[in-house]
C-alpha cells in the first residue's frame, strides 16, 4: 500500500507541470428541481445562503466565527426540515451571527473603464426563492471595504485567491454526511465566488449542485465521496485541476500502466514510444482496446474523474492514466500494419511521463536554423542561448515542452519590437466575490533596449501538450513581426493556479486567474490556434519522424528563398 500512495502522489504532482443560467428554483415556480427530495432542495439553498454569507459577513471575514462549525451544526436541521420552515431556520441563524459592521466606511468602487467579469449567480437571491426577510439579510451586503483578511476564509495578498485558512479534516469519518456534505459545498462556493471561467462551461454550475448532494448523501465511503467530489471538479472543463491526495482518482483507473507513450493522429490513439525493451507494442500502433474494452470508452471512463478542457485534447491529463489497471496483466488489442493483433502486456507500477523532453538548450540545426528548446534551459541562461542563435538564418521555438523557467519576460525583448499588448490579466476581486477585474498587459522590447532583435524567420511549435505557462509564453511572442506559429491547438488552461483544501486531506488545484486575448477573446478551453496547421499521422510517427519540427524547417527555408 505504502508503494500505491507513493505512485499517487506522483501522478498527481505531474499532473501539475502540464452565460450561467439562473439557478432553478429561484422564481418560485416549479423546475427541474422538483425531481429532488426535500431533503437534497433544503439542503441546495442552505449550500448558497451558507457559502454567500461566508464570503461576505464580517463575522467570518475576522474570523469571529468557524464557518465550518455553522455549517455543521445548520445540516441536520435543515436536512429535515419542512420546506415552509427552511427560510426562517436560516434567516434566525444569520441574525445571530451579529451585526455586519466592518469597522471601516465602504469606500471606493470598480471604476467605470475596469473591464469586469462577472461570474458568479446571485440571481437566486430573491424573495420568492429565501422569503423576504432572509431576501433582506442577504441583500445587505453589496462592495465590501478593504479589511484584514488574514483569518477570513479567502485572502487576496496575491493576484490568486490563497485559502490556507481552510482545514484539511484529514481524519475526517467518511461516514459522517455533514463532513461529506462540507467538502461539496466548500467545493462549490469556492468555485462560484472565485474561478474566473463558469461562464464558457458546457455545464449550468447551479443545477450541478442538487445532482451531487444527492450522489454525496448516497455514499459513505472514501471512496465514494473522493470520487463524486473528482467528478464535480472535472465539469469545471479546466485542465489545470488536480487533486493531491486523493487516492480514488488514481486507483479507479489502475495502479498498474503499461510502458508506453502515447500521441493522437488521425484521431487515433498511437504508441509514440516504447519505454521497455520486453513490451510488445510498438511505435506506431493504433490502439484499439483495452481488456476486451473500447479505447474511446475507457477514455470516456477517466473523464469522469480528470477534468479536461475538451475531450478531444486529453494528453497531457488523461494520457499517463488511460492504459491502466488494476491487474497487472493486460490484454491490448492494437492494429498494425492494417491487421488487429491480441497483445498480452505486463503492467508496472513506474511512472512514466507524457511530457516533451530535451537534452540541450539549444541546437543548429542543418541550413544554419537554431532551436531552442525551453525545457531544458536553466535559470538566467537565455541571454548567453540567444547569443549562440543570434547569427543563425532561422529560429524554432518548441513549446511543445514546459519551460524550465520563467522567460515571459525575456524572450519577447528578442522577438517582438516595441512594447504592445499581449493580453488581458482578470484576476478576483476580493471586495466582490465572483468578480474579476481585466488589466491589459504588455511586453516586447523598450526604444533603449540593448536586447539585439532577431529579424530571420521565427517558427513557435504547439500541440496538445503546450499548457499554461508555454500558453501565456505564446501570446507574448507571437506579435513579432516574423513570429508565425505552428502546429495544433494548445490545451486552454492559462492563468496562475490557486489551491483549495478539502476535507479528507485533498489539495485542488484550479485556474484561478482569467486570460483573454487583448481583445477580449476566449483563451480558456479552446487554447490558442496556430497560424499554421500541422498534425502528426500514423505513419509519421511508425517511421519516427518528427512532422511539426519539418515542417517549421521547411517554412523557414521558404522563407529565405523568398
Amino acid at each position: 500500500m505504502k508503494k500505491i500512495a507513493r505512485l499517487v502522489a506522483v501522478l498527481l504532482c505531474i499532473c501539475m507541470l502540464f452565460t450561467s443560467c439562473a439557478p432553478v428554483g429561484t422564481n418560485g415556480e416549479k423546475t427541474a428541481n422538483s425531481e429532488y427530495s426535500q431533503e437534497v432542495q433544503n439542503l441546495e439553498k442552505l449550500c448558497k445562503v451558507w457559502g454567500y454569507t461566508k464570503y461576505n459577513h464580517p463575522a467570518f471575514l475576522f474570523g469571529q466565527k468557524d464557518w465550518d462549525k455553522e455549517l455543521l451544526n445548520l445540516i441536520p436541521v435543515v436536512s429535515e426540515a419542512k420546506s415552509d420552515e427552511v427560510n426562517d431556520i436560516l434567516h434566525e441563524w444569520f441574525v445571530g451571527l451579529g451585526e455586519i459592521d466592518y469597522g471601516t466606511s465602504r469606500k471606493g468602487s470598480i471604476p467605470e473603464d475596469a473591464i469586469k467579469f462577472v461570474q458568479a449567480d446571485t440571481s437566486w437571491i430573491s424573495e420568492e426563492y429565501l422569503g423576504a426577510e432572509l431576501a433582506e439579510d442577504l441583500s445587505q451586503f453589496g462592495q465590501l471595504p478593504g479589511v484584514n483578511r488574514s483569518k477570513a476564509p479567502v485572502k487576496f495578498d496575491k493576484k490568486t485567491p490563497d485559502f490556507s485558512n481552510e482545514p484539511f479534516y484529514e481524519d475526517m469519518n467518511y461516514k459522517d454526511q455533514g463532513y461529506r456534505l462540507l467538502g461539496l459545498f466548500r467545493l462549490w462556493n469556492a468555485m462560484e465566488y472565485n474561478y474566473p471561467y463558469l461562464d464558457i462551461l458546457d455545464y449550468n454550475w447551479h443545477e450541478l449542485l442538487p445532482e451531487y448532494i444527492a450522489r454525496m448523501l448516497e455514499g459513505d465511503d472514501q471512496r465514494s465521496y473522493e470520487l463524486t467530489i473528482a467528478s464535480l471538479s472535472t465539469k469545471l472543463q479546466d485542465a489545470h485541476i488536480a487533486l493531491y491526495n486523493s487516492q480514488y482518482v488514481v486507483l479507479e483507473a489502475g495502479v498498474y500502466g503499461v510502458p508506453v507513450e502515447i500521441l493522437q493522429a488521425e484521431n487515433e490513439i498511437v504508441v509514440s514510444k516504447v519505454l521497455k525493451d520486453d513490451c510488445p507494442l510498438q511505435v506506431g500502433d493504433v490502439i484499439k482496446e483495452l481488456d476486451g474494452k473500447d479505447i474511446k470508452d475507457v477514455l470516456a471512463d477517466r473523464m469522469e474523474y480528470i477534468s479536461v478542457t475538451t475531450e478531444d485534447k486529453f494528453i497531457n491529463q488523461i494520457g499517463h492514466f488511460l492504459l491502466r489497471s488494476n491487474n497487472k496483466n493486460m490484454e491490448l488489442t492494437v492494429l498494425r500494419d492494417g491487421t488487429e493483433q491480441v497483445l498480452e502486456v505486463t503492467g508496472e507500477m513506474e511512472y512514466h511521463p507524457m511530457m516533451e523532453t530535451a537534452e540541450q538548450s539549444y541546437e543548429i540545426l542543418d541550413g544554419n536554423i537554431g532551436l531552442l528548446n525551453p525545457a531544458a534551459l536553466q535559470d538566467g541562461t537565455l541571454p548567453l542561448v540567444m547569443s549562440k542563435l543570434e547569427s543563425t538564418d532561422g529560429l524554432v521555438i518548441d513549446l511543445r515542452q514546459y519551460p524550465g523557467y520563467n522567460i515571459i519576460p525575456f524572450l519577447a525583448e528578442y522577438l517582438v519590437d516595441g512594447v504592445k499588448p499581449f493580453l488581458i490579466y482578470a484576476s478576483p476581486y476580493g471586495n466582490y466575490p465572483g468578480t474579476f477585474l481585466g488589466e491589459k498587459k504588455t511586453i516586447g522590447r523598450a526604444k533603449d533596449s540593448k536586447v539585439p532583435l532577431y529579424e530571420k524567420p521565427v517558427v513557435v511549435l504547439m500541440n496538445e501538450k503546450t499548457q499554461s505557462q508555454p500558453e501565456y509564453l505564446i501570446m507574448s511572442i507571437r506579435n513579432g513581426e516574423n513570429v508565425t506559429v505552428m502546429g495544433e491547438n494548445s490545451v486552454g488552461s492559462d492563468g496562475d493556479i490557486a489551491y483549495l483544501p478539502l476535507p479528507g486531506g485533498i489539495n485542488m488545484m484550479f485556474t484561478s486567474i482569467g486570460i483573454y486575448t487583448p481583445e477580449m477573446g476566449q483563451t480558456q478551453r479552446i487554447g490558442l490556434t496556430p497560424d499554421i496547421e500541422v498534425h502528426p499521422t500514423i505513419e509519421g510517427i511508425k517511421e519516427g519522424r518528427d512532422e511539426l519540427m519539418e515542417a517549421a524547417v521547411s517554412y523557414i527555408q521558404e522563407q529565405n528563398a523568398k
